[in-house]
């Protein structure tokens, strides 16, 4: 149907007389190569997004932009211009992983790096138009595995009582907690969970805003579904579905990640799991309406 709409232009245009040149999508409808056609970083770059949008992978989307003009301001810095036909797996090497590594920057960084190039330059492989692989034999730095020490039951039991059970927010803020660390969900799935997902005769939550997006039920026990059934109860009557009627701003998600890593760096003895219930307190009082 788009190839049919690209040729009625085509054909208006010749109607009206034409002598410059074609544009590339006016390239791309006539040649058998796309290999052919010279495209700039910046057109390869949205042809690439749109493509990730138009498969609804909106986490994956900020990922790969963020991440790809990165590549180019390293190739900045290092004052190197080169088309995208002339980058090969030695620029790859010693401009963007030799370079990282001399400015210090971690493994996880430099991976994450390379991750975004090779989903970019696998995906204009895979649609012709390039005609070869940067990152074909390119693979991720191995890093080093450490073990992350655990927090005892009685930090956890002093996280807990932080909370003021005499108040709304007090409540509201254990009940939040213990159902982080009930289900062990992110955030941003505990923000889209509704009473409607909550099946109380099944005792499981079904999760829906999922990072896969494949929605997933979890088991949840007794002591949890009182906790639920009297954050409701006292909570009251409210204009929403979802569990927590709280508006989130798109901002808020990155300074989770923000004060997340830097709650980390703070700790001695630190597990995910509590650093995920520690910031959730401070998250959502700060970020969130009350009601």
């Amino acid at each position: 149907m788009k190839k049919i709409e690209n040729e009625r232009k085509l054909q208006r245009k010749s109607r009206r007389g034409r002598r410059g040149e074609l544009s590339r999508e006016e390239l791309l409808l006539i040649s058998d190569d796309n290999t052919e056609i010279e495209y700039t970083f910046e057109e390869l770059l949205e042809i690439f997004i749109e493509d990730c949008e138009l498969r609804n992978l909106r986490e994956h989307t900020i990922y790969y932009r963020s991440e790809l003009n990165a590549f180019i301001k390293l190739l900045k810095e290092q004052e190197i211009e080169l088309r995208v036909s002339e980058w090969t797996g030695e620029t790859i090497k010693r401009n963007v992983i030799m370079y990282m590594k001399e400015k210090d920057l971690k493994t996880v960084s430099i991976n994450s790096r390379l991750r975004a190039l090779r989903a970019f330059f696998n995906f204009l492989e895979g649609r012709n138009l390039i005609k070869s692989n940067p990152m074909k034999d390119i693979k991720l730095l191995r890093d080093r595995k450490r073990i992350v020490e655990t927090f005892g039951n009685q930090q956890i039991k002093a996280l807990f009582k932080e909370c003021d059970l005499r108040t709304f927010v007090g409540l509201r803020d254990y009940t939040i907690m213990m159902l982080l660390l009930e289900t062990g969900v992110r955030v941003n799935e505990l923000v889209s969970i509704k009473t409607t997902d909550i099946i109380w005769e099944q005792k499981v939550i079904r999760i829906r805003n999922t990072k896969g997006r494949f929605e997933r039920f979890i088991p949840i026990q007794d002591k949890m579904i009182n906790q639920l059934k009297k954050y409701i109860a006292v909570r009251g009557s409210v204009d929403t579905d979802y569990l927590l009627p709280m508006t989130i701003r798109h901002s808020a998600k990155s300074k989770y990640r923000t004060e997340l890593k830097s709650m980390g760096k703070r700790q001695e003895s630190r597990t995910f799991a509590v650093l995920h219930i520690r910031f959730a307190i401070h998250f959502y009082i700060q970020y969130f309406s009350n009601f």
